[in-house]
């Protein structure tokens, strides 16, 4: 069976029509619902209301939520792709597209929900695959251990943007570890020790550090 999905993010932009509605006009309501209000509040009819229009209008251009969101992915991983030309050196470049991809993760939550799954995969995703792959040419690595230092510091990247949105949405969980008693919990109360809450950006940087230090010494060694 075709995947309506999968072949509706490579079809060119519609012209508008006399009326006004366009594909491009329907996916930017839904970024605005899915930033919002996340990704369960996007559907075609809550769309269409936020447009003031019929749900049927809608079903002209964008047959499904599974369509629509293949959509909404692509036009935000637009937002992923570093301003060109990147830097030579592989940290450097690698370091750009880190902060890049958090600062469009937390920007756009829904976005963690929707990888992995089937028909996501569109033209802005390929064009920074490439672009990372060009980031992690300086290594000079075999193909495969590229693609595993690539795996490394995007999974990573997601998961820290994941733990920013966890503690966005829980702002008392730093304060409940640090005010743990330490008779208790004395290992945790050494690692997260009162009145010594660092900045989440230092904490990134300082991170992505320590990823980029194991790369190093693991594939530039050999």
């Amino acid at each position: 069976m075709p995947n309506r999905a999968a072949d509706l993010v490579w079809e060119e932009p519609e012209p508008a029509p006399a009326g006004g509605l366009t594909r491009a006009r329907i996916v930017a309501t839904a970024l605005a619902l899915a930033d919002a209000q996340g990704l369960d509040a996007v559907s075609i009819r809550r769309v269409a209301g936020a447009l003031e229009m019929r749900p049927m209008s809608l079903y002209t251009h964008i047959a499904s939520k599974d369509d629509l969101v293949a959509l909404m992915l692509n036009e935000v991983s637009g937002e992923l792709l570093v301003q060109e030309p990147l830097p030579d050196d592989w940290r450097a470049a690698l370091s750009a597209i880190a902060r890049r991809a958090h600062a469009v993760y937390v920007a756009h939550p829904w976005m963690l929900q929707t990888f992995g799954r089937a028909a996501r995969v569109g033209p802005n995703l390929l064009r920074r695959a490439e672009q990372s792959a060009a980031a992690v040419a300086g290594l000079n690595a075999a193909p495969a251990d590229a693609w595993t230092a690539l795996t490394i510091v995007h999974e990573w990247t997601m998961g820290h943007a994941l733990h920013t949105l966890t503690l966005r949405e829980d702002s008392q969980l730093e304060e409940r570890l640090q005010d743990a008693d330490a008779a208790s919990f004395p290992r945790m109360t050494r690692v997260f020790p009162p009145g010594q809450r660092r900045a989440r950006e230092e904490t990134f940087e300082t991170a992505l550090e320590a990823v980029l230090d194991g790369i190093e010494r693991r594939f530039l060694a050999h």
